[in-house]
């Protein structure tokens, strides 16, 4: 199975739940922020016994627990290199001594309002280095990632099927969700007071061992349906013979549901070339998905294109694939005079006789 980070959390919170409302009565409406080292992932989700729906999902891959840790090590570079004159980035065994030291100096102050020092021994070239920093200067160094979370909390809100009255309740996951700022954030902009009720740190990992349990036939888990939303479009190209794009289409915008299917049409004379790729940005450098090709396809016997029929779909595990393919051939079967005179005279005989019959 493959389970979203996101999917995970869900899951574990909906299975755990007992006193969720019964299917056909209002959904309780949970938002999920998920403030993990690499992004943040913000969901609405509705409950309801045996079942959760995604409302609406947004990510950013600028923001997550790495990029406050970076603001932290370049604070310290600078400020090496003013007490000390050494170059941080020349050697890569201190830059990731500072990372490390950088990181623990972080969690520290989300626990601490007073200035916390920063002491490295033999750092580079046999230096002793040695810094302060504390929470208000933190929050100042890292200012405008703050706002791209309370923007991404905002942009949940912007054009969505709910209201922020209906919110429920709001639960934090991730390490990053320990600063003090972002739970600040997070319940100024949702008026929530956040809930820690899911481990921070293995929230994801127990959801997805669930969801594994329930479609494996060895594990008795109680059956839970989860219809989520895939985080990014998809979409299709298909190519010309000589190699040339001869056109495109989104099949699944952002924020559609899966499990999903689609039947395409298409009208060829050759085999079809398909290529599925993402069509919003997303953090990694491939962002095709794969390459299909659809065959053998011939010409239709008076040389017309032939008609095509694609099943496209997005399973379970949020996996795109090309599922099956068939051609469409209309035959034409002559129909002999002579056979049509017997069935007008069989229905002239059946009205005669029809005439005759009496009722009671």
């Amino acid at each position: 199975a493959v389970v979203s980070t996101q999917s995970g959390h869900y899951g574990r919170d909906g299975i755990y739940k007992q006193d969720l409302p019964a299917e056909k009565e209002k959904a309780r409406l949970v938002v999920f922020v998920d403030i993990g080292d690499n992004d943040t992932q913000v969901s609405a989700v509705g409950f309801n016994k045996g079942k959760l729906e995604v409302k609406k999902s947004l990510a950013d891959p600028q923001l997550g627990g790495r990029h406050f840790g970076e603001r932290i090590c370049n604070f310290f570079k600078v400020e090496f290199m003013k007490k000390y004159n050494i170059d941080v980035d020349s050697r890569a065994r201190a830059a990731m001594r500072l990372q490390t030291e950088c990181e623990k100096l972080k969690k520290t102050m989300s626990a601490n309002t007073t200035s916390i020092p920063l002491n490295i021994e033999c750092f580079m070239n046999d230096i002793d280095v040695s810094g302060r920093m504390g929470r208000e200067q933190f929050e100042e160094l890292s200012h405008d990632l703050f706002e791209r979370l309370r923007h991404l909390l905002q942009e949940l809100l912007h054009n969505a099927t709910f209201t922020i009255e209906d919110i429920d309740s709001v639960e934090i996951v991730g390490g990053s969700t320990r600063i003090p700022k972002c739970k600040t954030i997070i319940e100024e902009v949702l008026h929530k007071t956040c809930s820690t009720t899911l481990n921070a740190d293995d929230s994801t990992a127990r959801g997805c061992a669930l969801q594994c349990a329930i479609l494996s036939p060895a594990f008795k888990v109680r059956d839970f349906a989860i219809n989520d939303v895939v985080q990014s479009g998809i979409k299709l190209v298909w190519y010309n013979p000589d190699g040339s794009v001869g056109g495109d289409m989104e099949v699944f915008n952002k924020g559609h549901v899966f499990p999903f299917s689609k039947m395409l049409t298409f009208y060829r004379k050759e085999n079809l070339i398909l290529e599925a790729s993402y069509s919003n940005p997303i953090p990694h450098t491939q962002t095709v998905i794969g390459r299909f090709e659809v065959g053998p396809i011939k010409p239709a016997e008076d040389g017309s294109s032939t008609k095509v029929k694609v099943k496209v779909k997005v399973d379970i595990h949020s996996l795109f694939t090309v599922e099956s393919a068939h051609t469409v051939t209309k035959i034409q079967v002559p129909v002999e005079e002579e056979k049509k005179e017997e069935k007008k005279d069989g229905k002239k005989a059946e009205k005669k006789e029809g005439e005759n019959m009496e009722t009671e």
